[in-house]
């Protein structure tokens, strides 16, 4: 029978989604509150211009992000990605580092190197490669010898959403939590968003969100960023199935192991991790990309 089930809400993993809903500033002052726990509220924010570099527009499709500042100063670059991206922990120190850059007061012979807080925050919509399976982590510099933390001025949040999709109510335990699994499983609901007793903002957030309540131009933008981001998975998608289509050719003319030595291991990784979503048999991975068992179970 066909699924006759309309949508209630965004899509918050879209670019149009996310800006929607982390573009409202007491949205933002709400889940900067309950992520820093700040010993003083934070009162206002400033939504900064983008004029650092935009990402390229095959990126666009999968990543989204938004800049802020709050009044004593802190910058917060928080993004939200659907894909994954090679050197992703390399971008994420790049774009601290850039933002760092900025507070260089040229000209100031006075100035005394002080520097305000930059703290990334990255929603993310895969698992990251070579850590630990975390729904949450807290990066930032620390002596290795004694664990004490060298600098609190850089931090970088990350959040796997996958640990959050699909889950009974019953899944978050903590406040935090509450804004992960709403933001996974927002665009299947059909009822009210839960846990506004928790935390009210998300009463504004359902609001917002609602597609009933957005006026035409915004659904219209809102399906054509939909349309973007199924463009740049179908690309994404055809580039993978050609590149399979390559590997069997080779393997046809010069054998199959050698075929999988020319590939460089970046993409049989890709290739694999891919496979592993669809929840493929490991077995069948290591057939198809030629990486170990172990390999292929840390992914």
């Amino acid at each position: 029978m066909k699924n006759t089930t309309i949508q209630r809400y965004i899509n918050p993993m879209t670019d149009f989604g996310f800006k929607k809903i982390f573009g409202e500033k007491d949205i933002m002052i709400a889940f900067l509150t309950d992520l820093l726990n700040p010993e003083s509220p934070i009162e206002d924010i400033e939504f900064l211009d983008k004029d650092l570099v935009a990402e390229s527009f095959e990126m666009r499709g999968v990543i989204y992000d938004l800049r802020c500042r709050t009044a004593d100063g802190a910058e917060f670059i928080v993004e939200m990605q659907n894909r994954y991206q090679s050197n992703f922990n390399d971008r994420i120190v790049f774009y601290l580092s850039r933002s760092f850059s900025t507070q260089e007061r040229k000209g100031d012979h006075d100035w005394n190197y002080e520097l305000c807080p930059v703290y990334g925050i990255f929603f993310l919509n895969f698992r990251m490669n070579g850590l630990q399976q975390r729904a949450r982590r807290t990066i930032q510099l620390q002596v290795v010898e004694t664990g004490e933390v060298f600098s609190t001025k850089l931090k970088a949040f990350t959040f796997e959403l996958a640990d959050f999709k699909g889950k009974p109510l019953e899944y978050p335990k903590e406040k935090l939590d509450y804004w992960f699994y709403n933001l996974a499983n927002m665009e299947t609901m059909t009822t009210n968003l839960p846990f506004q007793n928790e935390q009210p903002i998300f009463n504004k957030i359902g609001s917002i969100a609602e597609l009933a309540n957005m006026t035409a131009e915004e659904i219209s933008k809102y399906h054509v960023n939909i349309d973007t981001v199924r463009t740049a998975r179908c690309v994404m998608r055809y580039e993978r199935e050609e590149g399979r289509a390559e590997g069997r050719a080779e393997g046809m003319a010069e054998g199959i192991e050698i075929g999988l030595n020319r590939g460089r291991k970046e993409e049989r990784i890709g290739i694999a991790r891919e496979l592993k979503r669809l929840m493929v048999p490991i077995s069948q991975i290591v057939l198809a990309t030629g990486l170990s068992e172990e390999e292929i179970s840390k992914l």
